[in-house]
C-alpha cells in the first residue's frame, strides 16, 4: 500500500468517525432530557386523566402550583399563586358589638342568636375577603386519541402523561422559582392551546348567565380581565380589589414534533415589594432553556428526600407517608405564605374556594407543618414562622380591639395579611389560637438548638 493511499485512508476514517460522533450528538440532542426517569413504588399512577379539579395531579413549590386534569375534552392546567387574595375587610369589623365582652354577655343572657347574626352571617353573605384562583391553561388534545397513562414521579416532582399514539407530555413546577414548564413530544401537528381566565365579572343583559348567588366568583365584581396574544405568548392581566393586580403569562415554542413552554404568575398590591412580571419571567427562561432549570429543580428535590426516609411493613402506609411528604414539599417554602386550606391548588370550578381558601389556625395550619419535624424539613417550616412574626403587629391590634387587652392572639380564621375573616365564631375567634401556634415556635427553636449543638 502506498504512503499516499495510507494517509487517504486515515483521513477517511477520521472524517467517518467525526460524522458518526456528530450523528450521535444530534440524536442525543433530539432525545428528551427526561429519558432517565425512574419509577418508584411511591409514585402516583393512573390509566387516565382526572375529570375534576380536586383529583388532578398536584405540582407546586409553595408559591405557585398547578393541577393537571381534563375538562370537557381538554387537558387543563389549573394555575395558582399563593398570594392571589381579595383583601377587602370584614363588613362587621367596625361595629361596636365586635368585642369578646359583648359575645360573653350574650352567652350569659342565653341569647346567642345575635352573636351568630353578628359574626357568622356576614361571613356567609360576603364573598370576600377570600383567596382567588389564577387561570387555566388548556390544550386541545382531541386529536391525540386515548390516554395510556398518567404518572407522577414523586422523587422528581415531574408529571408524565402518555397517549396511545406515542405522544408524551412532561411537566413540572420548578422547585424554587415562580415558574412552570411543559413539553409535548411526538406531535404530528400543532397543538392548539389557550389561557382561560376565571369569570369574575357579569355581562349585563346577557341571557346566558345564571343568577350571581352563593359561591359564584362573579360576586367579587372585578372588571373583565384582558387576554392578549403575541407570536409566542398569551398574557392575562386581571385587576382585583383595592389596587390588587395579577398577571399570568404562557410563552411557548415549537421545534418539529416538540412543543414546549413556560408559564408564570406574578402579583402586585399597593405597598408590596415590586417583583418581575410573569411575562418577564417566562421570556427570561425561554431564552435560557430548560437544562439549567431541570438540574436545579432535581437537585432541590434530591436534597429534600435525602433529609429523611421511612420503612414500615405496611406498604400502603409507607406510600402514604411519602405522598404526604411530597405534598408538604410542594406547598411549603421560605418566603412563601403559610399553607392555606387548599395551598397552591385553589378550587378551579368557577366558585369561591371552600371556606374561602383561608388560613385556618384551629389546627389546620399547625398540623400541616408537623412533617417539618418528623421529616427533618425545618427550612420549609420557616415560611410559617416568618409569616407569624411579620404579622405580629396585626395580631396585637386584633387582640386589643376584640379582647380589649394587651397581648398577642391570632385570629383562628385569617387572611393573607393576618386580618380576621370571621365565620363560625367558636373557631374564628378562639382565645386559644396563640397557645397552639406558640408550640410551633417552641418546636422550631428547640430543634434548631439541638441541630446547632
Amino acid at each position: 500500500m502506498s504512503r499516499q493511499h495510507s494517509k487517504t485512508k486515515i483521513i477517511y476514517m477520521k472524517i467517518s468517525g467525526l460524522l458518526l460522533l456528530l450523528s450521535i450528538c444530534l440524536s442525543c440532542a433530539k432525545q428528551s432530557p427526561f429519558n432517565q426517569l425512574v419509577k418508584s413504588p411511591n409514585d402516583l399512577h393512573f390509566d387516565g386523566l382526572a375529570t375534576v379539579w380536586d383529583e388532578g395531579i398536584p405540582l407546586g413549590n409553595g408559591m405557585v402550583g398547578a393541577l393537571i386534569w381534563e375538562k370537557e375534552g381538554k387537558l387543563r392546567f389549573s394555575l395558582d399563586r399563593a398570594d392571589l387574595w381579595d383583601l377587602r375587610p370584614m363588613e362587621n369589623k367596625e361595629k361596636s358589638e365586635w368585642k369578646f365582652s359583648w359575645v360573653y354577655n350574650q352567652w350569659k343572657k342565653d341569647d346567642y342568636k345575635p352573636v351568630q347574626d353578628m359574626f357568622d352571617v356576614p361571613y356567609d353573605n360576603s364573598p370576600a375577603p377570600s383567596k382567588i384562583p389564577g387561570a387555566s391553561l388548556e390544550f386541545d388534545i382531541s386529536a391525540l386519541g386515548e390516554v395510556e397513562s398518567v404518572h407522577l414521579y414523586v422523587e422528581k416532582a415531574i408529571c408524565e402523561v402518555k397517549w396511545k399514539n406515542g405522544v408524551r407530555l412532561l411537566t413540572f413546577v420548578h422547585a424554587t422559582k415562580p415558574l412552570g414548564w411543559y413539553r409535548f413530544e411526538g406531535l404530528e401537528s400543532q397543538l392548539n392551546y389557550e389561557l382561560t381566565p376565571p369569570v369574575y365579572y357579569t355581562n349585563e343583559g346577557s341571557k346566558d348567565e345564571g343568577p350571581v348567588v352563593g359561591q359564584d366568583l362573579r360576586r367579587l365584581g372585578y372588571p373583565e380581565g384582558k387576554v392578549s396574544k403575541q407570536n409566542k405568548s398569551i398574557t392575562y392581566n386581571q385587576k382585583g380589589w383595592g389596587g390588587f393586580k395579577y398577571q399570568v403569562d404562557v410563552t411557548s415554542e415549537i421545534d418539529n414534533d416538540i412543543f414546549q413552554g413556560f408559564w408564570s404568575i406574578s402579583s402586585e398590591f399597593p405597598g408590596w415589594e415590586k417583583k418581575p412580571s410573569a411575562q418577564e419571567i417566562t421570556n427570561e427562561y425561554l431564552n435560557k432553556g430548560i437544562a439549567i432549570l431541570l438540574n436545579t429543580h432535581q437537585d432541590w428535590w434530591s436534597n429534600f428526600w435525602d433529609k429523611s426516609s421511612i420503612q414500615v411493613p405496611d406498604t400502603i402506609l409507607q406510600k402514604q407517608w411519602y405522598l404526604e411528604q411530597y405534598k408538604f414539599g410542594s406547598a411549603a417554602r421560605v418566603g412563601a405564605p403559610p399553607i392555606s386550606l387548599q395551598a397552591v391548588w385553589t378550587a378551579d370550578n368557577g366558585k369561591l374556594p371552600p371556606w374561602k381558601g383561608d388560613f385556618h389556625h384551629d389546627l389546620n395550619t399547625q398540623l400541616s407543618y408537623w412533617p417539618a419535624y418528623s421529616g427533618n424539613h425545618l427550612d420549609e417550616e420557616i415560611g410559617f414562622i416568618d409569616w407569624l412574626w411579620n404579622n405580629r403587629d396585626t395580631f396585637k391590634e386584633y387582640t386589643k380591639e376584640y379582647y380589649e387587652t394587651e397581648g398577642v392572639n391570632v385570629p383562628g380564621v385569617s387572611t393573607l395579611t393576618g386580618q380576621p375573616m370571621g365565620g363560625w365564631i367558636q373557631y374564628a375567634f378562639s382565645p386559644t389560637v396563640s397557645a397552639w401556634l406558640g408550640i410551633i415556635f417552641t418546636y422550631i427553636g428547640a430543634t434548631q438548638w439541638i441541630v446547632n449543638f
